[in-house]
């Protein structure tokens, strides 16, 4: 059983609104539209703030508010795409405590089995009035809602038209009583046409003939792209008229999206009531059969209409568009590479379009005029965008606004000025292009998309255990790299440069119990440097005397304040002082800090290892101190030869208190590290020491309870991965005062990079985990930051511990090579850490602990399409597709090359062209003895192609210099199709070309390299997606399914394959018996290979909805979470989809997979009574052609995000036992509420 869960939620933004409630605030509000989600927004005067948030159960398509105000509350509508369509109202409210709330309150289903889904206009339409919506979804008909006085629903019909190929549609009421609907479309002889027709509340249908207010209306098809897809269909805008009007302007359709923009305005209502009479006298005559009447009105209906006004487009395909003055007369349009204009539309004695070029932005799905010039952008191909128009330029003074070409005729701002004016004004000009310098676009904030991922990788770059993930982001002209990896944010403050090689720091403090820390000791492998902090920009040295303060020739083991304890009456007492102990190998110092002259100054001697000797004792002679702790009174002191001292202040004397002999297998046992730090950070002892062993990598916790002086070991582990080098008995505390209890863990700092945790409960050390970190020592130090108790370990990356969720929780921190690291806190740095690396000293802050981090490397019209990591060159290499930008209808010169970036700047250190007219498929790195090669698939694409018939695979050779990676091609292939997809398998080259997969030879044996074809394989219909493991090939085809090969002596034999019709897109080998895959109608599948004796057959025991398009599978994961020796989860593989999701797929034991079965059919049905809709069924397996018996629901997979959901209800007991027992007996779970918490609560720290 697989478990779906989300580690970046989908990124693209498909649509958004503005809508304002007629409160004493007049309050407004953006509603962005995601793929499966929708947030809301505040517009405030600071900006936008984030106010609600709802998850959508299915494709989110179209956004609709309607207009109805009322002070508290607005509806909204939500189109969901297919394969099952639906309608969905919702209601936002407003309540008095300035809080919101958003639900939905019906869901109409659209859904048809036998219906053609629409293949240009899947929209949503609503009534100016708000009184009635159209929605558009399949092919010859529309659903027409009824809407109430408060916005819901009343009722709803399906009107038939015979405009099958609609591209869209738009309300054009010039009455509040009458409802007229606008139609393009394209006709059967493939002609564009613009009607509008009545639609009839009463008669359930629309008119059969068109209106008078605009008849038939052909529009010239050339000035239109011949690609209609989302982004070449044109757009219709109503534009109404107002008294300011020419008289002669009754309103009239505005056409965006082709090489002009065209103004045709309606009937006037006189020439209206003369064609109704002349409709009525043609009519009668077709009914006598007056063949010449008939002919005569056909060529009247084509008769071209001259355009009331018109003004180029001098850019691409119009992806957005928006209203900014509410009543039609100024519109922002945005093409497909972000190139913003404005059109202001003047209808006062004579009608003018003027385009005003802005500047370049994101790609746009959606733009929204919120106010003040201020509006919000959406994307698919990049960032979404928060941006100002401003009245004069702001940046790129010197280069034109927008490019235009030379052949279209422009003017300048000034010039506009003075046409306007009346100067210079030619009465035949309808339209202006201005276009001056700079841009007229400020960037207020930006909200980062990862979308559309097309390739990903999964790498750790430095060999820290720390994955990030590296993806081909963006498309058009905001093509990128982008880098994601989740840690803890650290800002930096400040910096002590020169101080090198830094192996420990030890904030100290003027006394014990002082609020703040005020020196700072650091030790080397040679000496000991101590630094005062007096204020934020004033470090000083305060080393002194060698005679008369710290050791500082020698490396300190351990330094910390410390306690003056006295004795009264036989009891300890412990009195805030200036005393602090440092311990070097051969001796203990004692110093006290003088506030007078501002500093330490030593207590007597150097304490000597002798001097613990009992009389006559001479086992302590060349001893050395190997390891130290101390706490507020307490010093322990591990000895070479196996030998724990544990140690008090008495006065300015040391005190041997205990001390105890390790042996292992009749041996001294060696000690690598020991901690004495309390569990109870309130008390000033501890009963507890915890030590480590170096040959037998195990760790003893000991008690110092016993009044005879002895030290008995309580609990040990077992043996270790490695050598413990650090070690911490820590006591984690919630920071909720509800939840707040003792959380005690054993933390072990191994010398391979790992920390090994366990839960300590009543001297047992429990639940063993592991967590990499990176690949030197750890060296672990307990830190408050702020109000939160964390641990900080250190080796070749930094991570932070910290108690979070009723779980330890590990975070990342964005640092390398931290050799130590310490809390420090003052007046000028509070609830700061320190750090050193291998050249400075760092103060800075930490915060956010869990934060994503995405690093974005711009690559603008270089659309990455595939990506690849090259560890011999520590290089990615990057297949990029670029399109050069071109107006409608003229040629777009497609160009592809293979760029090398550096794996950790990311600096560009080599490029490679491909020939002209090729684009890069599939990318395959593999080394032959030191040799690093790149294997490249591409193919040519030719005009009108509908398959593709040409192609090449070649090798290059890839030479590292200091400065750049050097190409060459060594070898080429030539072949008949597309070759989709490379894989290596058995250190040969498979491809996938067109239907075939073949297997070739790097050889090199006659002195030139070539690419020998050893096997084929032809017995599928469109190969497009392939994946390997050892000897094993998995085959996609893209239009039946999949089949599995294995390569066995230079042939390939096929294993098993699944018959039915499953179109898969992405395929990925989980061992050599499962797989995981995708296909184009958004599910997920499994299939294992079962041998039925004779036989191998691939049983599909996995299918779900997932609602996304997946373009790739990588395995492993990117959080470096602990890793439960015998966890029943374990996280598996990654998957990306075109919307910018992450998702994280877990396995799951058999016994916990029943349980959390049972506990999603449980939620489900609590939450469809509380909400209304249906888990169920959304996440059954869905296609256009319809759902079988057999898909009734789900199976082989959970929805991990939904079962998270149960963590909402914790605190509702009521809620709990409803889900826990379920709606019958055999329904109730076996499995408790607190169990299902943990589980769940475990689940969330893998994602």
């Amino acid at each position: 059983m697989k478990v779906v869960t989300t580690f970046h939620p989908a990124s693209s933004v498909v649509d958004s609104l503005k809508f304002k409630l007629s409160d004493d605030h007049e309050s407004e509000f953006l509603v962005v539209a995601k793929s499966n989600r929708l947030d809301i927004y505040a517009l405030l005067p600071e900006g936008l703030r984030h106010q609600q948030g709802l998850d959508i159960w299915g494709r989110v398509r179209v956004i609709k508010a309607v207009p109805i105000a009322r002070p508290s509350s607005f509806s909204l509508l939500v189109l969901t795409d297919h394969p099952e369509p639906e309608l969905i109202f919702l209601s936002f409210t407003l309540n008095g405590a300035g809080s919101t709330g958003i639900k939905a309150t019906k869901y109409i289903s659209l859904s048809e089995r036998s219906a053609r889904p629409a293949e240009f206009c899947h929209t949503l339409l609503v009534h100016p009035l708000g009184r009635v919506a159209v929605v558009s979804v399949h092919t010859g008909k529309l659903k027409v809602v009824v809407l109430d006085q408060s916005g819901g629903y009343s009722r709803d019909f399906d009107a038939s038209i015979i405009e099958l190929n609609l591209l869209d549609i738009t309300f054009v009421s010039t009455s509040p009583d009458v409802y007229i609907l606008a139609m393009m479309h394209v006709d059967y002889q493939q002609r564009l046409q613009i009607l509008t027709r009545d639609l009839s509340i009463d008669d359930l249908q629309l008119s059969p003939s068109p209106s008078p207010l605009l008849p038939s209306l052909p529009v010239p098809g050339k000035l239109f792209s011949t690609a209609m897809d989302d982004d070449g269909t044109p757009t219709i805008i109503h534009i109404p008229s107002y008294q300011e009007d020419d008289d002669d302007f009754q309103g009239g359709i505005l056409i965006i999206g082709g090489r002009n923009i065209m103004l045709y305005d309606f009937v006037s209502r006189d020439t209206q009531d003369r064609r109704e009479s002349k409709k009525k006298r043609a009519d009668k005559k077709k009914t006598t059969g007056n063949a010449e009447a008939i002919a005569k009105e056909k060529a009247k209906e084509w008769k071209k209409r001259k355009a009331r006004a018109a003004v180029e487009w001098p850019w691409a395909e119009v992806t957005a568009w928006c209203d900014i003055d509410g009543n039609g007369r100024k519109y922002l349009i945005g093409d497909r590479y972000g190139r913003l204009a404005l059109l202001s539309i003047n209808l006062t004695e004579r009608t003018t379009l003027t385009l005003m070029a802005l500047g370049e932005t994101s790609s746009p799905t959606t733009l929204t005029y919120l106010a003040n010039q201020v509006f919000y952008l959406g994307s698919h191909f990049g960032s979404s965008q928060l941006l100002q128009i401003t009245a004069t330029p702001s940046s790129a003074l010197k280069t034109p606004t927008l490019p235009v070409s030379p052949s279209i005729s422009t003017v300048s701002p000034n010039a506009l000025n003075s046409l306007v004016r009346g100067m210079g004004r030619n009465v035949d000009v309808q339209g202006y292009i201005v276009v001056g310098k700079g841009s007229y676009l400020t960037e207020i904030e930006s909200f980062n998309n990862l979308a559309p991922i097309l390739d990903a990788v999964l790498v750790d770059t430095d060999g820290s255990g720390q994955n990030e993930i590296v993806t081909c982001s963006g498309g058009r002209s905001t093509g990128s790299i982008k880098v994601v990896r989740s840690g803890a944010d650290f800002s930096e403050r400040a910096k002590v440069q020169g101080l090198g090689n830094i192996t420990n720091i030890w904030p100290l403090k003027e006394s014990y119990r002082a609020p703040d820390y005020a020196h700072v000791a650091v030790s080397t492998l040679q000496e000991t440097h101590v630094f005062r902090f007096d204020d934020a920009s004033s470090i000083s040295s305060i080393d002194g005397d060698k005679n008369s303060g710290f050791i500082t020739n020698l490396p300190t083991i351990t330094i910390s304040n410390i306690l003056r304890r006295t004795q009264t009456q036989g009891k300890s007492d412990y009195a805030d002082s200036g005393l602090v102990v440092q311990v070097v190998s051969k001796a203990l110092l004692l110093l006290e800090y003088d506030p007078g002259l501002r500093q330490y100054t030593r207590v007597g001697e150097p304490w000597t290892l002798e001097k613990f000797a009992n009389p006559g004792e001479g086992l302590w002679k060349g001893r050395e101190i190997v390891a130290a702790s101390l706490n507020a009174s307490q010093l322990v002191l591990a000895l070479n030869w196996g030998r724990v001292v544990v140690v008090t202040l008495d006065g300015s004397r040391f005190i041997k208190m205990r001390e105890r002999n390790f042996v292992h297998n009749n041996r001294d046992a060696e000690i690598s590290a020991v901690s004495c730090l309390p569990q109870d950070p309130t008390k000033e002892y501890t009963l507890n020491i915890v030590v480590g062993f170096w040959t037998s990598k195990h760790v003893e916790i000991l008690s110092v309870k016993p009044t005879d002086g002895s030290m008995p070991t309580i609990s040990k582990t077992p043996a270790l991965s490695s050598t413990p080098r650090s070690l911490l008995l820590y006591n984690f505390t919630s920071d909720d005062s509800k939840l707040s209890s003792a959380h005690p863990h054993l933390l072990v700092g191994l010398t391979d990079g790992s920390v090994a945790s366990f839960v300590y409960r009543n001297d047992q050390l429990l639940d063993q985990k592991l967590v990499s970190i990176g690949s030197l020592p750890v060296l672990m130090r307990s830190c408050k930051i702020g109000t939160r108790q964390t641990v900080l370990a250190c080796g070749s990356r930094t991570a932070i511990l910290f108690w979070e969720k009723e779980r330890l929780t590990y975070s990342p921190l964005i640092l390398k090579d931290v050799t130590a690291a310490a809390e420090f806190s003052t007046r000028a740095y509070p609830s700061s850490v320190i750090l050193s690396n291998s050249d400075d000293l760092i103060l800075g802050n930490v915060n956010n602990f869990d934060k994503l981090h995405i690093r974005s490397i711009p690559l603008g019209l270089d659309n990455p399409l595939r990506i690849t990591h090259i560890p011999a060159l520590r290089v990615f290499a990057v297949a990029c597709r670029r399109i050069n930008p071109a107006r409608i209808g003229d040629f777009e010169e497609i160009t592809g090359s293979i760029q090398l970036f550096d794996d950790i700047s990311f600096n560009k250190v080599g490029h490679f062209n491909l020939e002209q007219g090729e684009e890069s498929t599939s990318l395959l790195p593999f080394t032959t003895g030191s040799a690093s090669y790149l294997c490249v698939a591409a193919v040519t694409l030719e005009d009108e192609e509908t398959e593709a018939s040409k192609g090449r695979i070649f090798v290059l050779a890839m030479t590292s210099t200091p400065s750049q990676v050097n190409t060459s091609v060594v070898t080429s292939h030539d072949v008949k199709g597309c070759p989709y997809a490379l894989v290596s398998v058995n250190s040969l080259i498979a491809a996938a070309v067109n239907s075939m997969v073949i297997v070739f030879k790097m050889d090199t044996a006659s002195g030139n390299t070539t690419l020998a074809r050893m096997a084929t394989w032809n017995h599928n219909y469109l190969v497009t997606s392939l994946a390997s493991r050892g000897d094993r090939i998995l085959l996609g085809d893209a239009i039946s399914s999949i089949s599995m090969l294995r390569l066995e002596d230079n042939r390939l034999h096929l294993i098993a394959r699944d018959y039915g019709a499953l179109w898969p897109t992405c395929v990925e080998l989980m061992s050599n018996s499962t797989l995981i895959g995708a296909n184009s109608e958004y599910n997920l599948y499994t299939f294992s290979l079962q041998n039925t004796g004779t036989r191998q057959l691939l049983e599909r025991d996995g299918n779900y909805f997932l609602g996304d398009l997946v373009n790739k599978f990588l395995p492993g994961t990117l959080s470096s979470q602990e890793v439960a020796l015998d966890g029943p989860m374990q996280p598996q593989q990654l998957f990306f989809t075109s919307s910018g999701l992450i998702g994280v797929i877990i396995d799951l034991a058999d016994d916990l997979a029943l349980d959390l079965t049972g506990l999603q059919r449980n939620l489900s049905n609590f939450i469809e009574k509380q909400e209304g809709p249906n888990h169920t069924k959304y996440r059954t397996p869905k296609n256009v052609r319809g759902r079988s018996d057999a898909d009734a629901s789900s199976f082989g997979f959970l929805d991990g995000d939904f079962l998270e959901r149960f963590l909402q209800f914790v605190g509702n007991p009521q809620a709990l036992r409803q889900i826990v027992h379920g709606q019958s007996e055999p329904e109730k779970l076996t499995i408790s509420a607190d169990k299902i918490q943990k589980v769940l609560e475990s689940m969330q720290s893998m994602h």
